[in-house]
């Protein structure tokens, strides 16, 4: 079949949970893939000249250097409209060449007809004060009559995402198809000679202010510490000490360095914690991107939950909340991705 995939853009995560779902697709059908900025170098290093590109944005990035991250949303709500239409009218353009499927990973621009187009999404209501969820919800579940099914990479029971795809108001029941976490990476029999694995990934600016404090308390720790930057577009790499860092890390060399790292750092992105739970990471610190409503929630599921421990950005002090982290049970998942892929498989070919 002639399949046409579109990966949401903002961070790096949609791009990198999708690779074990192309890889599958890309054994029997054809895969062209929509989406841009970082996401888009990540694929295309990653599959080559295997798929088809198209490099079209999407929503505006309405992100800030101050915590006041919903009201910088709501101020950018009519640029992110316009931004949807005109992504939409790239869309039907590449659409117009015929697709047997429409894949859409968060991407409200790339659908076809209902029956043949499916959308991935974890965060099928907003976490945001409760009028303003309601009128989120509506909007989302009006976006969302456009698919023939929303598939959630998370659990029915006992999953990760709490109330942001659970007890839904808007969408029927029968629209939703669990499947399970995502992950590029795989579980390696690896010696655990890392102490800490430190990923500074998220949107900027957010991103480089907390590179900066983390170096600046990189001697609280002992042991060996890896860092990874999450900025795809450079390719400095420095030693000092006992510590590495890594501008960027792609699939291989994260998935080496995660598996060998006793312990992690990292922020509370929905595709991050997949990662943990993928490679039994029992023991991580999460830090959610200010003002960013589903890590700050999500981090205090996890806490609530006892699976991780969390800190704001503002009050981080590396080896006390380090420290504050050794209780914490981590979350078992009740399989993994190479199931989570069957069944995404059995729902789009059913």
């Amino acid at each position: 079949m002639k399949i046409l995939f579109g990966v949401f853009d903002w961070g790096l995560g949609h791009a990198t949970r999708d690779i074990p779902l192309i890889a599958e697709l890309l054994k029997n059908n054809e895969v062209h893939i929509i989406t841009t900025g970082g996401a888009l170098k990540i694929l295309k290093n990653h599959f080559k000249d295997r798929c088809r590109y198209y490099d079209v944005p999407s929503l505006h990035l309405p992100y800030t250097r101050t915590p006041f991250f919903k009201l910088k949303f709501a101020l950018s709500s009519p640029v992110m409209i316009k931004n949807l239409r005109t992504a939409r009218k790239k869309t039907q353009k590449i659409l117009s060449a015929g697709f047997d499927k429409v894949i859409s990973d968060c991407r409200y621009d790339v659908y076809g007809d209902p029956e043949n187009s499916y959308l991935i999404n974890h965060q099928v209501r907003f976490s945001a004060p409760y009028g303003a969820q309601i009128v989120a919800e509506r909007w989302l579940a009006s976006r969302m009559k456009r698919y023939r099914y929303i598939i959630v990479p998370d659990f029915e029971k006992d999953g990760l995402t709490g109330k942001l795809s659970h007890n839904l108001r808007y969408i029927d029941d029968d629209r939703i198809r669990y499947i399970g976490i995502l992950s590029h990476l795989k579980k390696i029999d690896v010696e655990q000679d890392i102490d800490y694995f430190i990923s500074l990934s998220g949107p900027e600016p957010q991103r480089t202010i907390l590179e900066k404090k983390v170096l600046s308390q990189l001697e609280q720790l002992d042991g060996k510490i890896v860092i990874a930057g999450g900025n795809p577009n450079s390719t400095s790499n420095d030693r000092g000490g006992n510590f590495e860092f890594h501008s960027f890390l792609y699939a291989e060399q994260q998935q080496d360095i995660m598996n060998r790292a006793k312990f992690v750092v990292s922020r509370s992105g929905y595709t991050t914690i997949m990662e943990l739970a993928e490679l039994d990471k029992r023991k991580a610190l999460l830090i959610p991107t200010p003002g960013q409503s589903e890590q700050v929630y999500l981090a205090n599921y996890f806490e609530k939950k006892n699976y991780f421990h969390h800190v704001s950005q503002y009050r981080l002090k590396l080896r006390r909340d380090i420290d504050a982290c050794l209780d914490y049970k981590g979350f078992e998942p009740l399989w993994r991705t190479t199931e989570a892929v069957k069944k995404f498989l059995s729902v789009i070919f059913s």
